[in-house]
């Protein structure tokens, strides 16, 4: 993963002035759970705060939080998070760097309640990232008292691309007998807005002038009109959106679309 960076934050209260943070959700641990309520101490969290996405790297980030409460004993808390991403070419997450994971983040001595925030930024997409948060519970000589692990909720991040096509090419008979009306649908199967592109048409050998689609949705369609030569039987028809490759997007066979024409129109 290139240049991830992040941003770390430890907040510590007491019981009586935590403020609860508004989250995305949360993941936490049944066997701890467990124990938990038999101390009448809540158990420990693993929080996906924020998730953002965006048609750039920059504008892609998620942030975790982690809070733990003190146990009987309790003289210190830690916790260390780890980045793990799952792409579709690793099918499963896999750990990955990141500055600020992978390094414990301890509470200051005697508090009730320990919060740490870690948060990375630069992601790159289609990808899901989710954070794998350890738990230490230590004495006043630093002898572990309790451990937990928990997996936070996942951040996924689909790739905010268009993903332009031709459907279909129709006709209509023209202003004169022997021209026609072409109908171009151009469509927009993609996560992000596209535009402006060229959308070309050529029947036979006459190479019609390209028409310019401005803006189009994702999930959109439109259609082109084109006033041409009539496509005698056995011509061929081709249409291609966006031919100079002015818009990021997938490579997609279907953004050129040929057919023969079988009777005169």
């Amino acid at each position: 993963m290139s240049n991830i960076r992040r941003v770390i934050a430890a907040t510590l209260a007491l019981p009586a002035a935590f403020a609860a943070v508004a989250v995305l959700a949360t993941a936490s641990s049944a066997a701890t759970a467990a124990s938990s309520a038999a101390s009448n101490v809540p158990p420990p969290t693993a929080t996906l705060t924020a998730c953002t996405n965006g048609a750039t790297i920059a504008q892609r980030t998620a942030s975790f939080s982690a809070e733990m409460q003190a146990v009987s004993g309790t003289s210190t808390m830690s916790v260390n998070f780890r980045l793990f991403e799952r792409t579709a070419t690793t099918h499963r997450y896999v750990e990955v760097d990141a500055p600020g994971f992978g390094v414990w983040q301890v509470s200051n001595r005697g508090i009730a309640v320990f919060t740490a925030n870690e948060n990375v930024i630069d992601l790159p997409a289609p990808a899901a990232f989710r954070a794998v948060v350890h738990y230490r519970w230590l004495d006043r000589r630093h002898r572990l008292i309790r451990t937990d692990v928990l997996v936070s909720p996942a951040c996924v991040l689909p790739l905010l691309e268009p993903d332009l096509s031709i459907l279909k090419i129709t006709r209509v008979a023209g202003a004169t007998r022997d021209t026609t009306l072409y109908g171009v649908v151009v469509h927009n199967g993609g996560l992000a807005a596209a535009g402006p592109f060229a959308v070309a048409l050529s029947v036979g050998q006459a190479v019609l002038a390209d028409q310019t689609v401005t803006a189009l949705a994702p999930s959109a369609s439109q259609v082109v009109q084109f006033s041409g030569p009539r496509c005698t039987a056995g011509t061929t028809l081709t249409a291609q959106v966006d031919p100079a490759g002015s818009i990021l997007e997938p490579t997609n066979p279907d953004r050129k679309l040929t057919l023969t024409c079988s009777a005169s129109g």
